[in-house]
């Protein structure tokens, strides 16, 4: 069985830092920004193992501008073989 992560997250960035915020996380793997808004931004991170999302979801916390970050969502896809039919 594979798994896959996607977490959204909030983050809140002063105005002055957002696009140095917004440029760092474009150079993160597994982070998509769809949205900035004076700094307001809506942040994807996905990844095979939460344990990776949650790390990068701390690092981000630590960005230098970042005032706050949430973590709003959470959804966990589980891909399972088909099964086998029986003749």
């Amino acid at each position: 069985m594979s798994e896959y992560h996607i977490c959204g997250v909030l983050l809140m960035s002063r105005p002055e830092h957002s696009a140095l915020v917004e440029q760092t996380l474009s150079d993160m793997p597994g982070v998509e920004l769809h949205a900035n808004d004076g700094g307001r931004m809506v942040v994807t991170v996905e990844g095979d193992a939460y344990r990776g999302c949650a790390d990068t979801i701390t690092e981000i916390s630590q960005l230098k501008g970042v005032a706050s970050s949430s973590l709003v969502y959470h959804q966990l896809e589980n891909e399972t073989p088909p099964e086998e039919t029986q003749p």
